[in-house]
């Protein structure tokens, strides 16, 4: 269990896991709204996101800041998610808490790795 918390929680790892989750969100909000729009905004976001997450990996402060701040407020979001759902649909409430869970403790460990290469 260790071994697996080390592989997912490193940097490269903790960013593409962050990529992905966003990308899921992405591609349901496209779905359940079926606007171009929100197509639109969710693609434009999630490049801008990959963006700073590559110059993040490459170990730029600046944006391992600007990262560790997405994560979090993506957490933040994931959180009301969970608690608004949490007597209607448990188990989204769920969802939406491994979630936060995951981008709060990936946050932690990119932005812990600022000073790494």
């Amino acid at each position: 269990m260790r071994a697996l918390l080390e592989f997912l929680f490193t940097r490269k790892h903790a960013l593409v896991g962050f990529l992905l989750l966003k990308a899921v969100a992405v591609v349901v909000n496209g779905l359940v709204q079926g606007a171009a729009e929100v197509w639109g905004i969710g693609i434009l976001a999630l490049i801008v996101y990959a963006v700073i997450a590559r110059f993040a990996l490459s170990g730029r402060v600046i944006s391992i800041w600007a990262i560790t701040l997405l994560m979090l407020y993506e957490a933040a979001g994931a959180l009301l998610l969970a608690w608004s759902s949490l007597t209607g649909a448990p188990a989204v409430a769920l969802i939406g808490l491994v979630v936060a869970v995951y981008l709060i403790v990936g946050a932690l460990v990119v932005f812990a790795s600022r000073r790494e290469g």
